[in-house]
């Protein structure tokens, strides 16, 4: 049965309280913190396995790490707007006033509401004892974070700016931004605030960072890694300035227009939003199904049957889903169609279209369940590569969509959850005390808890593997042009993340050396990324596609077998 709010609550606390406590303490002493949160952590299992029962004491704990990376989510910022703010006692600047308006927080958290609204019905009203309870509670801790950092930051941002040294600084309680005017990329202003595209629940491949106190003229500030969206007075007048300072080129003399959220335009992209949200961000669009079948007394068999229909159905229409998400359009550069028709009629894809969506971040992404109803799409800043580089992030999602991996990827993850739930359909059939088999119970669980990350590793690892050898196939330059576009498409990523890490974080000696994901990484990392992540390192598929030119075979699949072990345990 689920505790009660006022216990989870509590435990939650609990575990933002040692998060806190350890924070305070190593800002004296590293080592004096981080032995401190330790020795907390360890008191607070050992007390909550002696107060509830083994079953119950890890949900406890759950709760208790809910709290505990609730804070590391809400202190992350603090050293950085301490930094600055020490810095701006010592300076000459001058503020940039923002506009306030409630109105627009307010918008903000009834999104948010909305969208965890089925959610929250079900915890309310659906089976006392159902499991999906205990996913809500987790899913709304991780919304309450970003909802309290999005209040926080709408009520004490600040902007200042110093002439002399030409900086940019941006202040709140949870985030914190220094940014040299000579990183700017692109000053433009937009006639409204575009809450579809700020939102976080309605955006996917986002880099947009949303400090708009306002609905009125935006000006936006394009830098490497992110976009920042701000509502200021006298936007036009900060727009000239730092385009001036910055001698960024402008495109476009008119302020660009956007429709507010509730214009009869938008009444279509607006609830394919919320769609998006409640059904790939979230949970409430299935929750709210289920209660609507518990409520009228359904079948159980029918009920599985009708969740799994729908989820088949939200499959079968993923790629229009993740188009309004993306707020992605049909690319009109006639030479990008040039290039991506003879890839794909190449690959035996011709039907696919290329889409933009608007990003900082460099990278592309496979959509859609089948051939005939997919799309590939770029960020605008890929598309500022070179074009050799384009032609192989083109090649290697090609084959994404010929062999179906965002399919397979979902039914290898629905067939593991499958047996998830058939595990635990077998342990309350079969056994009668749990107390007594805990130990095997416990590290049965953990076992499967690891294993499924593995396990998806393992298998996406292996799409993209064979995406980068039979899309070499597809290039001109074969093998030789797939590991450059990898080595351009790495280097611009660790360019623009390293830029926006040195933004907002602070930076001392260890870390002021810029990090290469080209280069062999430490044996922690390698581990990690071999056994957890979706790819393999970077430096291991440049490497693999410059000494296996034969493409995809047996060859090149017995190499990545042995080197996910190997990478992963020896130095």
């Amino acid at each position: 049965m689920l505790p009660s709010w006022n216990l989870i609550v509590l435990y939650i606390l609990v575990g933002a309280g040692i998060q806190i406590i350890g924070l305070v303490f190593g800002k004296l002493n590293n080592k004096v913190g981080t032995t401190i949160e330790i020795l907390l952590g360890l008191l607070s299992i050992g007390f909550v396995f002696y107060q509830f029962s083994f079953v119950n004491g890890f949900i406890y704990i759950s709760f208790i790490s809910s709290g505990y990376f609730l804070a590391i989510s809400l202190t992350t910022g603090n050293e950085k707007r301490i930094e600055i703010e020490k810095e701006l006692r010592q300076i000459n600047v001058e503020e940039i006033i923002l506009a306030r308006n409630f109105i627009r927080i307010a918008t903000d958290l009834l999104m948010t509401g909305l969208v965890v609204f089925g959610g929250i019905m079900f915890y309310i009203f659906g089976p006392e004892n159902s499991p999906l309870k205990y996913i809500i509670v987790f899913g709304l801790v991780s919304t309450l974070t970003e909802v309290i950092k999005r209040i926080g930051n709408y009520a004490t941002v600040k902007i200042f700016f110093d002439l002399e040294e030409k900086q940019l600084y941006l202040t709140s309680h949870f985030e914190s931004r220094k940014i040299p005017i000579e990183d700017l990329e692109e000053v433009k202003l937009e006639t409204y605030v575009d809450l579809l595209k700020l939102h976080p629940l309605f955006t996917m491949f986002s880099s947009n960072t949303d400090w708009t106190t306002n609905f009125q003229k935006v000006l936006r500030l394009s830098v490497p890694g992110e976009t920042i969206y701000l509502t200021i007075l006298e936007p036009e007048k900060w727009k000239r300035s730092f385009e001036d300072m910055a001698k960024v080129e402008e495109n476009v003399k008119e302020p660009q227009v956007v429709l507010p959220f509730w214009h009869r335009k938008n009444v279509k992209r607006l609830i394919g939003k919320l769609y998006f949200a409640t059904t790939v961000k979230g949970i409430s669009a299935y929750t709210g199904l289920l209660l609507l079948l518990y409520y009228f007394e359904v079948a159980p068999w029918i009920m599985v049957t009708v969740i799994f229909a729908y989820w088949l159905f939200n499959l079968s229409i993923s790629d229009q889903v993740l188009k309004v998400a993306m707020d992605a359009t049909e690319t009109k550069n006639p030479q990008l169609i040039q290039i991506s028709q003879r890839i794909f009629e190449k690959a035996g894809v011709p039907n696919i279209r290329v889409y933009e969506t608007e990003s900082s971040e460099y990278n592309g992404l496979a959509t859609g369940m089948n051939i005939g109803k997919s799309m590939v799409t770029l960020t605008t800043a890929t598309l500022k590569l070179p074009i050799e580089a384009i032609e192989g992030i083109l090649a290697h999602e090609a084959i994404h969509v010929k062999k179906r991996d965002v399919l397979w990827g979902q039914l290898w993850r629905f067939g593991y959850i499958l047996l998830l739930i058939l595990f635990v359909l077998l342990l309350q059939e079969n056994v009668t005390n749990i107390e007594e088999h805990k130990i095997s119970i416990f590290l049965s669980v953990f076992f499967l808890t690891i294993f499924f990350s593995v396990f998806q590793s393992f298998y996406s690892q292996w799409m993209e593997v064979r995406a980068d050898h039979i899309g070499a196939s597809l290039l001109n330059g074969g093998s030789e042009q797939m590991s450059n576009s990898l080595i351009t498409l790495a280097e611009k990523q660790d360019e623009s993340i390293n830029k926006s890490l040195s933004y907002s974080t602070v930076l001392n000696e260890e870390n002021d050396k810029a990090k290469s994901s080209i280069e062999r990484d430490s044996l922690l990392l390698r581990f990690i990324e071999f056994q957890f992540m979706p790819h393999p390192p970077m430096y291991w598929r440049i490497q693999t596609l410059k000494e296996h030119q034969e493409g995809w075979g047996r060859s090149i699949r017995i190499r990545w077998m042995l080197d996910r072990v190997k990478e992963s345990v020896l130095r």
